[in-house]
């Protein structure tokens, strides 16, 4: 990490929650980031609180709640207004999900610097989701995008300014996130030995993450040996994939751990890492497993193909296609030296482009009004990400 800022800034974060997701975890870690720059730093939550809170509580962070429910609140939302004025704030940074009412908020507190980051979509974008971007992205200095497909998304499909919206790939700390062997953490709770094949994926148990694919493609996979799945996380769909798994005989062989937050040591207890999402946007978790040198198997689809350039640094597949995800993964098992060659590479990969530091300065730049020395201009994002 970089040096403490040359001008301390009353920033705050805003989310709907800080529950354990890869967005809300990536907020949590930027809060900490930005304290230990010297920065004043809150996180607001529109919603409730959420099973990050009380850690950051604990480092040092203020942690408020402030319910801004219902569409109305778009428009005028005075408890937020209000709370904002009160904290005397130089900047509201403003993630997916609570955009449009916390730059609405902002503005009418006299916030100088309004910044949002999108980090994905929706499972289903609704119909009036771009008219309600288009709305937030008039009360905003700079919308960030986490990859280039997003931007190119919120440029060509939802109408905004391409000169408004930069790319600033999420960063990861990549001394949590290192390689190691086998710690237990996770092949413990699940009774498995050292020895056993181990597949894993850290995801939230939602539709666009796909774990029904992947569920698939394992049971393809199970046929031809002793492999285990992994599927740490929580959410919607578990009784229905805990119904697919029951199904598919594959009750001994597919794992549903649920939530684990101390995730370092549980990617190190992985032999492979996949995602089988339909979209994304800067998957934490794969960054995240890129770090702790992995071998990775991803659907090739939003910013995955970026984040293992092209291809050079995992392996992509189809997405929905379970037949070519359990042939990649049954491939790589097979093949403990190019898991190794693959991990290496994407290890340096997040190293040289993905680091907490980096995206820690390119927002620092955002909010002290400097675009030319964002981490990655739009032209750059292309080159320097795949």
């Amino acid at each position: 990490m970089t040096g403490r800022a040359e001008q301390a800034l009353a920033i705050e974060l805003v989310v709907p929650s800080l529950d354990v997701g890869g967005m809300e975890v990536l907020v949590a870690s930027m809060a900490r980031g930005l304290v230990a720059r010297g920065h004043r730093v809150g996180v607001t939550c529109l919603m409730h609180d959420g099973a990050q809170a009380d850690a950051l509580r604990a480092d040092g962070v203020r942690v408020s709640v402030v319910p801004a429910p219902g569409l109305t609140t778009i428009v005028r939302a005075p408890a937020l207004a209000e709370h904002f004025t009160r904290l005397n704030l130089d900047v509201v940074h403003s993630h997916s999900g609570v955009w449009e009412k916390a730059a609405r908020a902002a503005r009418h507190a006299g916030v100088r610097r309004v910044v949002h980051t999108v980090h994905g979509l929706h499972d289903a974008e609704p119909w009036h989701g771009p008219l309600l971007k288009r709305w937030g992205a008039r009360h905003t200095d700079w919308v960030v995008a986490v990859s280039e497909p997003l931007r190119e998304y919120l440029v060509q499909r939802v109408g905004l300014r391409a000169e408004g919206v930069r790319v600033l790939i999420n960063g990861i700390d990549t001394e949590t996130f290192c390689p190691g062997d086998h710690t237990g953490a996770l092949r413990g709770r699940l009774g498995l030995a050292a020895d056993v094949p181990l597949v894993g994926t850290v995801a939230r148990l939602a539709p666009i993450k796909n774990h029904a694919m992947l569920v698939n493609a394992f049971a393809t996979l199970a046929r031809r040996g002793d492999a285990h799945l992994a599927i740490v996380g929580d959410g919607q769909m578990r009784p229905a994939l805990e119904a697919q798994i029951a199904s598919s005989g594959l009750g001994d062989r597919v794992h549903l751990p649920g939530m684990m937050t101390n995730l370092a040591p549980v990617y190190r207890d992985l032999d492979v890492f996949v995602l089988s999402s339909l979209a994304e946007g800067t998957s934490i978790s794969m960054l995240e497993a890129m770090s702790t040198a992995l071998g990775v198997v991803a659907t090739r689809v939003g910013g995955n193909a970026d984040l293992l350039d092209g291809g050079r640094c995992g392996v992509l597949v189809p997405s929905d296609d379970a037949a070519a995800m359990a042939e990649s993964l049954g491939t790589l098992l097979d093949a403990p030296a190019e898991r190794r060659r693959l991990g290496e590479a994407a290890r340096a990969r997040v190293l040289a482009h993905f680091s907490e530091a980096a995206m820690l300065d390119g927002y620092e730049a955002l909010y002290a009004g400097d675009a030319r020395a964002e981490r990655t201009s739009t032209a750059e994002s292309v080159a320097c990400v795949g």
